[in-house]
């Protein structure tokens, strides 16, 4: 079987999936815009969204980060063909990432 009769069926129902998220989005803060008295709530809505919007830079550069570093290592190894070896450094380096975004974001004041 083709890989292109594998991967357009799932990208097509990834993006209408994130497309009827979008839309959804959209229509929940235009009716929030319209009601009266909620301005503080949309303050604090935004305010968080914005908070959720730095914080995923910060794990998606944390993680691109880690796997070249990881990328680097296979390099540096030599390996040339797709391994478990070559995968388990690739996931350990994502493992990694995702553990030092934790500590960043859940430390003591």
């Amino acid at each position: 079987m083709d890989l292109q009769h594998i991967l357009v069926p799932i990208a097509l129902f990834a993006l209408i999936a994130y497309l009827f998220k979008a839309v959804l989005d959209a229509v929940m803060r235009h009716r929030m815009l319209r009601e009266p008295g909620t301005q503080d709530l949309l303050h604090a809505i935004f305010k968080e969204e914005q908070q959720q919007r730095r914080l995923s830079s910060l794990r998606w550069g944390i993680l691109m980060l880690a796997l070249s570093a990881g990328f680097a290592v296979i390099k540096a190894i030599g390996w040339v063909e797709l391994s478990t070896g070559g995968l388990a450094i690739l996931l350990a380096c994502t493992g990694i990432a995702h553990l030092v975004f934790y500590a960043l974001t859940h430390r003591n004041p």
